[in-house]
């Protein structure tokens, strides 16, 4: 379950990076609508708190009592 926590964060934020720009579904290009520059900010957020639980989770499954 952690694992696919991160990897559709990491997706999610691949997409968010590139603006979801055409060719992909739901483009700003189809919509009509302009493009946002917060997009890319919620891209590297996804990203970032993908790589921060991957790390963190590792880190604790490493942890012995």
């Amino acid at each position: 379950m952690k694992k696919t926590i991160i990897i559709v964060l990491v997706l999610l934020g691949i997409y968010w990076l590139f603006d979801h720009t055409s060719p992909l579904p739901f483009n700003h290009e189809s919509l009509g609508l302009i493009n946002h520059g917060i997009h890319r900010i919620i891209g590297v957020v996804c990203i970032v708190v993908a790589a921060f639980l991957g790390w963190k989770w590792k880190r604790k499954s490493q942890i012995t009592y």
